[in-house]
């Protein structure tokens, strides 16, 4: 079964940069329903909105390209985290 995914862009203009990793987990864990059964891709940005798309994989229908797909995602998801962990030591030191 082909999972959809949640891409869920998180505001953080107003919040300082040592709150960021905080405020975006209580988003996520205020939007994303207990039944929920897909990838979450959070990406924090610089604005005051927060919006969710969701990638529906089924309209996809070769499965390298879907595996290609997940692994892009995930490279992105850990290339977001290591950013928000420079971004943040850049303000504190």
């Amino acid at each position: 079964m082909i999972k959809n995914i949640f891409v869920i862009y998180v505001g953080v203009a107003m919040v300082r940069t040592e709150d960021i990793d905080t405020f975006v987990n209580k988003v996520v864990d205020k939007v994303i329903p207990t039944t929920f059964d897909g990838e979450i891709i959070v990406i924090p940005v610089h604005d005051v909105n927060t919006r969710i798309e969701c990638i529906n994989p089924k309209y996809i229908t070769e499965s390298e390209i879907i595996k290609q797909h997940s692994e892009s995602m995930k490279k992105l998801q850990q290339e977001l985290q290591h950013q928000t962990e420079l971004l943040k030591q850049n303000n504190n030191g």
